[in-house]
């Protein structure tokens, strides 16, 4: 019997390790994705390389809504995390809206469009 509750926590173990090597790895969920065609691409193109047509509707020049550009892809997770979070510019914020775990892929789902 006690090898059967030695067993469950090892499996318990593995299985929790893989999850966090999984997230830290960089890993997008379909869920990321999907919240990133909904809430980012209209700005950022589904490429991420900017909408020429909201330039004009929001002012910007379109290097402003690029995120494959070496400005971006330079920046932290954290950074990247942070600037969902809390908005920049003309860029609303999320927090609240979508939910932290989410936020951190799609800072990671950004990194894969360079």
């Amino acid at each position: 019997m006690k090898w059967i509750i030695n067993f469950i926590l090892l499996m318990i173990f593995f299985l929790t390790a893989a999850s966090v090597n999984a997230q830290q790895s960089g890993e997008v969920s379909d869920a990321a994705k999907k919240e990133y065609a909904k809430s980012c691409a209209s700005c950022h193109g589904k490429d991420g390389k900017g909408n020429s047509g909201m330039t004009k509707m929001l002012k910007v020049d379109i290097s402003a809504l690029n995120l494959t550009d070496d400005a971006t892809s330079n920046k932290s997770d954290d950074e990247l995390i942070k600037t969902t979070q809390d908005g920049h510019n003309k860029m609303p914020a999320y927090k609240g809206k979508i939910s932290d775990k989410i936020i951190a892929e799609i800072a990671a789902y950004i990194k894969t469009l360079k």
